[in-house]
């Protein structure tokens, strides 16, 4: 899958490409990612959400925290769309980028797929609490992983994943975390990026 878009149905084809058109219009008026990667959109974001989709496995109900422009959040809706069931809560505390995430919703029609994806327009710390249990988190470019655990840990230490793609120096970040919690991890290569990893934290508990 990851490279190119051969793998996924016609219809996630064509949503995914939606969601390029919409975002490189939007991004003319705001910016909703790095400017440096308007013309990697594929590869950075498209691609690289996709990989993480990859390692999810069966959830069928993901939590997708500092959402920004849909990544990997949207992407992974659009993957259960294949399915045609699901659950993505999306939280972002920027307006602009939750009306954003909500247009792309509409027109790729992700709802009418049999999808429930919402947007949360709320900061983390007060939206988790009101949110029922996923079953997996995801955060992507947010936060080093402690803060992540802090943030998920209601979640985390009661059966959900985490799922978190982390850079090169994603070993410096695990030995800090470790300092103040005890956690099961697996770690998978990018296929994308050598020295990054997708990191999958579950059983959290604080030490």
């Amino acid at each position: 899958m990851i490279g190119d878009v051969k793998s996924v149905s016609r219809e996630t084809q064509q949503r995914l490409t939606d969601f390029h058109d919409l975002l490189v219009q939007w991004q003319a008026r705001i910016n909703l990612i790095a400017p440096s990667t308007v013309n990697q959109i594929w590869q950075r974001h498209i691609f690289d959400s996709l990989q993480i989709c990859e390692v999810l496995e069966d959830a069928e109900t993901v939590v997708d925290i500092g959402s920004g422009a849909g990544f990997p959040g949207l992407v992974i809706a659009m993957m259960l769309a294949e399915k045609g069931a699901g659950k993505v809560h999306l939280v972002e505390s920027n307006g602009k980028k939750c009306a954003f995430m909500n247009a792309v919703i509409r027109k790729t029609g992700l709802r009418e797929a049999g999808v429930d994806v919402q947007v949360v327009n709320d900061r983390i710390e007060n939206a988790l609490p009101h949110l029922a249990a996923p079953d997996v988190i995801t955060a992507r470019a947010l936060a080093p992983l402690n803060e992540l655990l802090t943030l998920t840990q209601g979640f985390l230490s009661s059966g959900a994943i985490g799922v978190f793609p982390k850079g090169r120096g994603h070993a410096e970040e695990i030995k800090h975390a470790r300092e103040h919690w005890e956690f099961d991890i697996v770690q998978s290569d990018s296929q994308l990026e050598d020295g990054s990893v997708i990191l999958k934290i579950s059983a959290l508990r604080a030490r």
